[in-house]
């Protein structure tokens, strides 16, 4: 306990308390005020700093032999901490954070100075430090001690100029790769970093001393307080910094910026007024707050945020915006930070909403007419089947038994109902459709045959048209994976489209075709043609080119479309090729089948 007891206050143990409290007000003005890479390694630098004054401090004060020594001896975790923290510090703050950092930080600020502790603090069993040839001696009029140094005082400046010889490297390897406007800062840097190595190797190859003492914590307490000002000196007379603070805290957007340990290093008013109900400041840790920390803890692992993912403030809904921010050291680098601002989307989220609600009941309104359309027509084909075979019979039988009134009567409800059933049957189609339950047997066919059967299948209503079918097909099979049903109904639809089109023509041409590894089919009329712009009339529902209330031609509308539907479904197309008052060609494209 006696050496807890100063022995002596003079002059040079003043000097020593005045510099020591001088760097606490420091370390605690940077560790309130300032964020910056590697910010925790600087703080451990001064606190092994901080640590190595104060020893020294005591050392001064205390007059006996053993006090000296014991001092000395428990200085040695600072002496060790400072210039590996310093190094680590460089490093993080010069490079970026990268993945050999953190085992270098576990090596240099835990495992090495808790090796040198344990060594020097039991020096008195081993004397590996310093030696029994320890004695006092008059310096400049003061007694000091003359240390003898053992083995192990070399190992241990061995490891601590490897750390101050890494820092110069670091400091060399900055300068050469920073931009322009950068590197008087870091000349400044290269400088005050060589100032310590200076001045213990002074102490060690010469012997010079301060108050009788080595002068390398004062010359580390004076680098630390040089790179603070440094801070102070670029941010302060940088014009375009203080541009930037000024934009930066006149944002209306709420933003946050954070270094690449999720420490918080500023915000603006904005942010400030939306975390009020946060204990928040300056270098606090935002991996445990409950609103950001997922959102950093994701950007520090991955470099991104959640895909579509929204923070919601009270009643109000918040798009996270996150923009990483490149060393100005070392672009290519790792990210040193990034900053995180929160784009205010409630109103649009309040339309979304809207819209949302408004699509899912247009989705219920349009199940429910789906659904009434399918009853409708499911209740109707019954009757109507009924109807037309009666009219068939009747056709067939006892046409010439009436009068020709009643003739014609007959022969238009039997053209009518075949109608209505041709466009119950689309609408049932369209249904399945809709629904996903349109059944497709896929056969490997030549479409050829097909081809022709629907040309034969459909020659009584071309003959109502007075039209004829001219084919031209290859000499070889056309070969193609198909739902024959559905492929004839496609036909059906196509021939039957090309003769109530043909404007008084008396030819529609069929041809197939081979294209690339399509097989494709053309239709082609010599009608009335189709105007430019009319794809979406031409293949739309419940609709054709002539729109009109008293349309020339009938029809559902359906054909065109439950044909593209049909073509789809087995990976092929339909287009069409027209010029008013010459015709349309309709192209059907297959893929062709090996």
């Amino acid at each position: 306990m006696q050496c807890l007891v100063p022995d002596i206050v003079d002059l040079p143990v003043i000097g020593t308390l005045v510099v020591l409290l001088a760097s606490i007000l420091f370390a605690i003005w940077v560790w309130y005020q300032h964020q910056f890479p590697g910010k925790r390694s600087f703080m451990v630098a001064e606190a092994g700093m901080l640590w190595w004054v104060f020893a020294a401090m005591m050392e001064l004060s205390n007059e006996g032999l053993e006090c000296k020594v014991l001092w000395s001896q428990l200085a040695w975790p600072g002496i060790t901490l400072l210039p590996s923290a310093w190094a680590i510090f460089l490093f993080h703050y010069s490079l970026g954070q990268d993945d050999s950092l953190p085992q270098l930080k576990r090596l240099a600020l835990r495992i090495g100075p808790v090796l040198v502790a344990i060594v020097a603090l039991t020096n008195d069993f081993h004397h590996l430090l310093y030696t029994n040839q320890t004695r006092l001696v008059t310096i400049d009029g003061r007694v000091s001690a003359l240390y003898d140094h053992g083995p192990f005082f070399y190992v241990a400046v061995g490891y601590v100029y490897a750390f101050m010889l890494a820092s110069i490297g670091v400091s060399i390897a900055t300068l050469r790769r920073a931009r322009s406007h950068l590197r008087p800062f870091f000349v400044m840097l290269l400088l005050i970093t060589l100032v310590p190595i200076a001045g213990n190797l002074t102490y060690i190859l010469w012997d010079m001393t301060l108050f009788g003492f080595d002068p390398t914590p004062f010359m580390f307490s004076f680098v630390l307080a040089a790179f603070g000002w440094l801070i102070v000196n670029n941010r302060m007379m940088d014009i375009t910094t203080i541009a930037r603070d000024l934009l930066f805290d006149a944002a209306n957007t709420p933003t946050i910026i954070f270094d690449d340990e999720g420490r918080l290093s500023g915000l603006n008013m904005p942010a400030r007024q939306l975390l009020k109900d946060e204990k928040i400041s300056v270098g606090m840790c935002l991996l445990s707050m409950p609103q950001v920390g997922r959102l950093v803890s994701r950007v520090i692992k991955s470099g991104r945020l959640p895909v579509h993912h929204t923070v919601i403030w009270g009643n109000n809904t918040f798009d996270p915006r996150l923009h990483p921010l490149p060393s100005p050291i070392n672009p290519n680098g790792p990210t040193v930070g990034w900053t995180l601002t929160f784009i205010d989307i409630t109103e649009q989220q309040a339309h979304a909403d809207m819209m949302a609600r408004a699509a899912q009941q247009a989705e219920t309104a349009n199940r429910a007419k789906s659904d009434f359309l399918a009853t409708v027509s499911h209740e109707l084909r019954t009757p109507l089947t009924s109807i037309q075979g009666a009219l068939d019979i009747v056709q067939l039988t006892s046409m010439d038994k009436l009068s020709e009134q009643n003739a014609q009567l007959v022969s238009i409800a039997a053209s009518n109902t075949r109608r209505l059933k041709t466009l119950i049957d689309d609408l049932l189609d369209l249904q399945r459709m809709e629904q996903g339950l349109m059944d497709f047997h896929m056969d490997y066919m030549d479409i050829i045959p097909l081809i022709k059967d629907s040309i034969i299948s459909n020659k009584s209503y071309l003959d109502k048209y007075g039209v004829e079918a001219i084919v031209e097909f290859p000499d070889c099979p056309a070969y193609v994976m198909g739902d024959q049903k559905r492929l004839r109904q496609v036909m059906n639809n196509l021939l039957s489209n090309a003769a109530k089109f043909s404007d008084g023509a008396n030819t529609i041409e069929v041809q197939v075709r081979f294209r690339n590894d399509k097989t494709e089919i053309l239709v082609r009329d010599h009608g009335i043609g189709i105007p430019p712009g009319c794809e979406d009339k031409v293949f739309g529902r419940f609709s054709q080119v002539d729109a009109a209330s008293t349309r020339s031609q009938g029809g559902s509308g359906l054909g065109l479309n439950i044909t593209q539907e049909i073509l789809e479904a087995h990976d092929g197309s339909i287009r069409y090729e027209s010029t008013l008052g010459q015709g349309t060609t309709f192209i059907v494209a297959l893929p062709s089948a090996t």
